[in-house]
């Protein structure tokens, strides 16, 4: 079953499991470079921007820990909320 990265994502933001460790130029939001830590459910993750290229020491595409990240700097990715009406509501 296909991990939910969003929800993984906010849990880890809830949880208080996000550490942003460092973030420039200071000027600009969101950042154009990113250092952060994500306390996982087995390891602490690594992940960074540097680039405009997002990578995270888990080695996997997509994971739950650089969508935290893209969350708390207001990058867009992952687990960005969807723009797109629930089925069934009006407009």
């Amino acid at each position: 079953m296909p991990m939910d990265v969003r929800a993984q994502a906010c849990a880890y933001l809830r949880a208080g499991k996000v550490r942003v460790c460092s973030a420039g130029p200071g000027n600009y939001h969101p950042p154009e470079w990113v250092r952060a830590r994500v306390e996982g459910q087995s390891s602490t993750y690594f992940v960074r921007l540097a680039d405009g290229r997002w990578v995270c020491s888990c080695g996997e595409d997509g994971c739950p820990h650089v969508a935290a990240v893209q969350l708390c700097t207001g990058h867009g990715g992952l687990a960005a909320p969807s723009r797109r009406k629930p089925a069934g509501a009006s407009r």
